[in-house]
């Protein structure tokens, strides 16, 4: 039987790049939407509010139709 050994190498995280792992999330979703096109950002917005907006209107119905009954 033979014996694997696996040698890790580990690196010293430069300044730069711990301070990409640990900025806010404000920062990061900052320089996410600087990246976003506008336009596609208001049709993603609009499509999201028309599933909601159908999602929700049985639940709505079904609030008043309770209602109703009671």
């Amino acid at each position: 039987m033979s014996l694997i050994t696996i040698t890790r190498i580990l690196r010293k995280r430069s300044v730069e790049r711990r301070y990409l792992l640990l900025r806010s999330f404000r920062g990061i979703t900052r320089s996410y939407f600087a990246r976003e096109k506008s336009i596609e950002f208001v049709i993603e917005l609009l499509l999201f509010l028309g599933i909601a907006g159908v999602s929700i209107w049985p639940i709505l119905v079904a609030a008043a139709a309770l209602r109703e009954l009671l």
